[in-house]
């Protein structure tokens, strides 16, 4: 609902437009100013009048001839009488009939009075000139009549012009409005401009009407009426306020409501058909918001539910199976210790250290993702060496790599790198698990690193069979396992946790073909800028000495 309010906003809205501010003006002038018009009316009789006086003593010779009544001076009194039905004519188009009658009257008077023998005197000496005063002053009347009358319909066709083309910049901008705030500050200007009010939006939020924005609340008697009016579905006006429910497809989803500065401010009945037309646009629009709310709302919840259901599904084969692996080994040795040799004894320790350790990196990448995302994990920057970050790494997967050639292209003079050792080494950590577990066994996995305008690119790449095209951004969602083959290991969760990484060092992770075969995976990283200065080994002497 259009709601308005008693103070200014503070909340920035869109100037009127030219439209609405003409308008605003024709709204205004057409209001009746008779302290004005009628003393204008009589002012231009006035300056016709002098006119008069000064033309008088020409007309004669003109009309060769004298003033004092037959043929010549019948033509003296038709030129001064066709001055004044001038001035009757420009005072009806400027001012209104009222004004008109009023000139048509004081200019018969007038030339009575100072142009008609007897002169100054309202007394005709010869009768003569009364037809001649009688069809001036008919003539008079029926042209200010006619006059103002074109005068009313030519502003009103203005007015029409008009308050269309406010109706379609309100449209115009309606069509744009893609939040419900946007639509608060559109309706907003548009009443400021075209119906000189406050206005604001309540939509119907269950039982109660809450704003579209909460700082243009409205007077709290404007949101008891404007209850009242949801409920029956009327426009109300109450304490200078119009009151118009906005209903689509038979469905109240709001009000609008106008505020004025007073009752007695409230406009014309064009005003009201106006703000009539604004309610059903500004109800359209509403309803347009509100059920992409619900399409959004609804898009939301179905990704959360197959979010959740990849989620269940991956993670509960995933666990499933070391746990089975685990359950039969601890089975096996229960059941069967004393009957087990030596070697097999230890390759089913090794088979529930091996199924336990995956386990465990599963439990851990879900953590992880979830720190990642949820915004609870800071970054802990520092100046760290390369060689260093990647010598982890590798500890780590050191069991994983056993038979596969690891050649590591790291330059000499790499300079110290600005990051969090901890987050690169656990990202290094599953680009090689994701190596070995999607690659032939034995095959080599390589490892690069190079600077270039300050940005670190490390590379991890494989000879595995690759990333098909257009499953190269995908691999970096969660739960996403492409095309291979379910009995992989894994919950697709680990290169989702490499670009969270990333992004949170503010690089980016992408992965190409490599030539040859194989799979390529970049990652850019702020270097951070030049390397910190180390005190020179003079400047240290000179601190020991004493």
């Amino acid at each position: 609902m259009l709601a308005c309010v008693s103070e200014l906003s503070p909340l920035p809205t869109p100037a009127p437009s030219r439209t609405q501010l003409r308008l605003l003006d024709r709204l205004l002038a057409e209001k009746p100013r008779p302290r004005h018009r009628y003393p204008l009316a009589v002012l231009a009789v006035a300056i016709t009048t002098g006119i008069s006086f000064a033309l008088h003593p020409l007309l004669p010779l003109v009309g060769q001839g004298d003033t004092s009544g037959g043929e010549n001076g019948g033509g003296n009194i038709a030129n001064l009488i066709m001055l004044h039905l001038l001035a009757v004519v420009i005072t009806a188009t400027r001012l209104g009939s009222g004004p008109a009658i009023l000139a048509s009257m004081l200019g018969i008077t007038t030339c009575v009075y100072f142009f008609v023998p007897h002169y100054y005197s309202l007394i005709l000496e010869d009768i003569y000139y009364l037809p001649t005063f009688v069809i001036m002053l008919t003539v008079s009347l029926l042209v200010s009549a006619l006059t103002a009358r074109l005068r009313s319909e030519a502003l009103a066709t203005e007015e029409r012009e008009l308050r269309t083309r406010a109706m379609y910049e309100l449209s115009r901008d309606l069509a744009a409005v893609e939040s419900k705030r946007d639509l608060a500050r559109v309706v907003a200007a548009s009443t400021a401009g075209a119906l000189r009010c406050r206005g604001s939006v309540l939509e119907c939020a269950g039982a109660e009407l809450r704003p579209l924005n909460p700082e243009h609340a409205p007077r709290p008697t404007t949101v008891t009426a404007a209850a009242s009016c949801r409920a029956d579905r009327q426009t109300r006006s109450v304490d200078g306020a119009w009151l118009l429910p906005l209903v689509v497809a038979n469905e109240v989803v709001g009000v609008l409501a106008c505020e004025h500065d007073s009752p007695d401010s409230l406009g014309s009945p064009a005003d009201h058909q106006l703000v009539q037309s604004f309610a059903h646009n500004v109800a359209v629009t509403l309803h347009r918001l509100a059920v992409a709310d619900e399409a959004a709302t609804a898009r939301m919840h179905a990704d959360e539910e197959r979010l959740r259901n990849v989620m269940l599904s991956s993670v509960s084969h995933d666990l499933r199976t070391p746990l089975a692996s685990i359950t039969g080994a601890v089975t096996t040795l229960i059941d069967s210790g004393a009957r087990i040799d030596d070697a097999t004894r230890l390759d089913l320790m090794q088979a529930i250290r091996d199924d336990a350790a995956a386990l465990e990196r599963q439990v851990r990448n879900m953590l992880d993702l979830t720190r990642l995302e949820s915004g609870t994990l800071r970054i802990r920057r520092d100046w760290h060496s390369l060689e260093e970050v990647v010598g982890c790494a590798l500890a780590r997967v050191e069991s994983q790599l056993v038979g596969r050639d690891v050649p590591i292209d790291i330059p000499r003079d790499l300079p110290l790198v600005h990051l969090d050792a901890m987050l690169v080494e656990q990202l290094l950590v599953n680009l090689l698990e994701n190596a070995v577990r999607y690659t032939p066994k034995g095959s080599p996995i390589t490892i690069g690193a190079a600077c270039r305008d300050e940005q670190l690119l490390l590379t991890v790449a494989d000879r595995g069979p690759g990333i098909p095209h257009v499953e190269q951004e995908r691999v970096f969602t969660k739960f996403y396992r492409g095309t291979t083959p379910r009995s992989q290991p894994g919950s697709g969760l680990g290169l989702a946790i490499c670009r969270a990484i990333a992004q949170l060092h503010g690089g980016k992770i992408s992965v190409d073909d490599r030539a040859g075969g194989g799979a390529v995976f970049t990652v850019q990283l702020p270097t951070g800028g030049a390397e910190p200065e180390h005190p020179a080994e003079s400047d240290l002497a000179l601190e020991k000495t004493p």
